[in-house]
């Protein structure tokens, strides 16, 4: 803007507006109030339907998406709450007691007795090595006792570690120096554990330490840290000939590569060309290599991942290499060998031992079974055998009693039907509330939706409030809300074909006009049903259309079919073809959705087509029409009061030079 001692100029849009005090009126003030007295006309009354347009239709949606809960929980078929599913309508507990025998029941099992005798758990076929396979841990040259004073080494004994001092060691040779080690071993770890001796290889006798049958498995050396600084620097185990090439332990690393672990090996197992050639298994059929240089880890891993029947493992308690079936039963399951026992050697060396997989022998009232798994479902009831059911029991008059069978009781679970059903009417209840209570609000015309103009004076609290009261009543008296709410209603009181018994028969009934259609349960009844006919209680909710029994068609069937459906269907399919009229994103043959889909779309479901959004794009293009001409009028005031100003400032200008001339003369 810039000014003169008598006008005012600023540039809004491209166009000049002159202002100021020529002609002694306040151009800004007038032109705004004549803008906002025009606005008034249409532009506010535009922008207030627009408003009241986006809030109905996010009341719309927040309606639908509770719809749409609701549904998602109690008529999905994948829902585990669901009550068109038969199954959860049939629900049984089974127990055992036996913890040899353990039971599951499925909805179609029924409840009853029954014995079970497990004679023989179905096992796993497996290639092992019949002992530990790898050398014991031994020395790779000579020990030396003669500067042992002061050293030790640490003895690893199935993970437990135990220093063993050498001072009594030292100086001794022969035979009393394998006695002195002895004796310092024992005393460091206790007696008749762990073995002093020792093995020739080549011309060097070296240290073995064994564990026989001591009970100890694992053994480990390793050498001592002296200064506790995490670097083992005591040289007792080197000086024992526990250096370099030495075996420090009597159970394999599987992160060692094959090549290592067939120099491990024991003698008695034979030499392990593996370690040079490699590995290659024909296993179940499928052929399967590994280099020297790959590790056993890698190995197991590799062979595990590949869905070959079996599973290869390294017990680190026993040492054994281990080969095992996937799954339980008789028949060649593990097959297992070297592609050529030349030059890979791996299974004739290592996968000696063959123990076969037998199958369960279980007799269920009466009835011998022979399975290669030890879980047989029969009847709707799942057996799992964990032992043989062989018990005895002794008397107080010391008579022995031998049974071998268990007794499995399978009881239908009442309470878990009676919440299933509760659960359902507590939420449609919560529905129905929440839709009648946007029904039933009455819209306050005292409260419009505030103008711009409105807001720029009132605090962020007052326009809250105002917003508040504004939004009351959005819903009032909806017509499709009100039919939803009365088809589901009739759904409840309409009787069920070919069914004599009604929802107000178990206990089920709805409650007072006030209440507008909330269902109350007599637990007591509702129980007492479930127990004495629990199929009826079923039907009552699941029973499908016999002429339309296909929910995907429900949308494309004609008024006369969906009417057919509805008199033929149980109550919870009535509900869901109410629901899909309703909340469907798919369309029908007339190509609409669901009725309140088509009024104000969904959260999850943006569309431009729903009545709601189009209206709303409807309001935006006149507002933008109207805030133009509403523009433009604005700029033909400012051209107006502008030529004005121009010529009162000429005139006062021809004014001055007059009143100069008459007052010089």
């Amino acid at each position: 803007m810039s000014s003169s001692s008598s006008i005012s100029t600023s540039t809004v849009n491209g166009t000049t507006r002159i202002t100021g005090l020529s002609s002694g009126i306040d151009v800004d003030s007038i032109v705004a109030q004549l803008t906002t007295a025009e606005k008034a006309k249409k532009l506010n009354k535009l922008q207030q339907k627009e408003q009241t347009a986006e809030w109905k239709q996010t009341a719309y949606q927040d309606i639908i998406t509770d719809i749409q809960d609701f549904s998602s929980k109690y008529f999905s078929t994948t829902s585990s709450t669901s009550i068109m599913k038969a199954s959860n309508f049939l629900q049984y507990t089974a127990s055992s007691s036996s913890s040899a025998v353990t039971v599951t029941a499925a909805s179609t099992a029924a409840a009853g007795s029954h014995t079970v005798a497990v004679n023989q758990l179905a096992t796993k076929a497996t290639l092992t090595s019949s002992t530990s396979i790898s050398k014991d841990v031994q020395g790779s040259s000579a020990a030396d006792y003669t500067s042992l004073t002061g050293e030790s080494f640490v003895m690893t004994l199935d993970g437990t570690d135990y220093t063993v001092d050498l001072d009594d060691v030292n100086g001794t040779t022969g035979t009393a120096a394998i006695t002195a080690l002895q004796t310092a071993i024992d005393t460091a770890v206790g007696s008749g554990k762990v073995t002093v001796g020792t093995i020739t290889s080549g011309t060097t006798t070296c240290l073995q330490f064994t564990a026989a049958d001591s009970g100890v498995q694992a053994i480990t050396v390793s050498a001592t840290d002296t200064n506790s600084d995490g670097i083992a620097d005591n040289a007792g185990l080197s000086d024992l000939g526990f250096g370099t090439g030495a075996i420090l332990s009597n159970r394999l690393d599987t992160s060692d590569t094959l090549a290592t672990i067939a120099d491990q090996l024991k003698s008695s197992i034979g030499a392990a060309t593996f370690g040079t050639a490699g590995v290659s298994l024909i296993i179940n059929g499928t052929k399967e290599e590994f280099s020297s240089t790959t590790t056993l880890a890698s190995m197991m891993s590799t062979i595990n991942k590949a869905d070959l029947g079996v599973t290869m493992s390294y017990d680190s308690i026993t040492g054994e290499l281990k080969m095992t079936a996937d799954d339980t039963g008789a028949g060649d399951t593990v097959a297992v060998t070297d592609t050529d026992s030349s030059t890979s050697n791996f299974a004739t060396l290592l996968l000696t031992n063959a123990t076969a997989g037998v199958d369960a022998k279980v007799t269920i009232d009466g009835q011998a079974l022979t399975r290669s798994s030890n879980t047989i479902t029969l009847n709707g009831v799942t057996y799992t055998a964990n032992a043989k059911t062989d018990t005895t029991t002794t008397a107080d008059d010391g008579t022995t009693t031998t049974s071998n069978n268990a007794t499995v009781s399978v009881t239908q679970n009442t309470s878990g039907v009676y919440d299933l059903i509760s659960n359902f009417v507590d939420a449609y209840n919560t529905l129905l509330d929440t839709i009648n209570t946007a029904i039933d609000a009455n819209a306050d015309s005292d409260y419009p939706p505030l103008t711009d103009d409105q807001k720029s004076s009132m605090t962020d609290d007052q326009i809250t409030a105002w917003e508040t009261k504004a939004k009351v009543g959005l819903l009032e008296s909806d017509s499709t809300l009100t039919t939803f709410l009365s088809s589901l209603r009739t759904a409840v009181i309409d009787s069920v074909s070919g069914q004599t018994s009604s929802l107000s028969d178990i206990g089920i009934s709805s409650g007072t006009y006030d209440e507008k259609g909330t269902l109350e349960i007599d637990e007591d009844t509702l129980k007492a049903a479930i127990a004495s006919d629990p199929e009826s209680v079923m039907t009552l909710f699941t029973q499908q259309s016999s002429s339309y029994p296909n929910n995907s068609t429900v949308r494309n069937l004609s008024s006369s079919a969906l009417n057919t459906r509805y008199k033929q269907e149980g109550i919870a399919y009535r509900f869901y073809d109410i629901l899909q009229k309703n909340i469907s994103t798919v369309t029908d043959t007339a190509g609409n959705k669901g009725s309140l889909i088509e009024i104000a779309g969904s959260a999850d479901f943006t569309t431009t087509t729903d009545n709601l959004s189009k209206l709303i794009a409807k309001y935006t293009t006149e507002i933008d029409t109207e805030q133009t001409r509403i523009d433009d009028y604005e700029d033909t005031l400012y051209d107006k009061y502008t030529t004005l100003e121009t010529y009162i400032n000429k005139m006062n200008s021809q004014l001055s030079s007059l009143s100069s001339m008459t007052s010089s003369s």
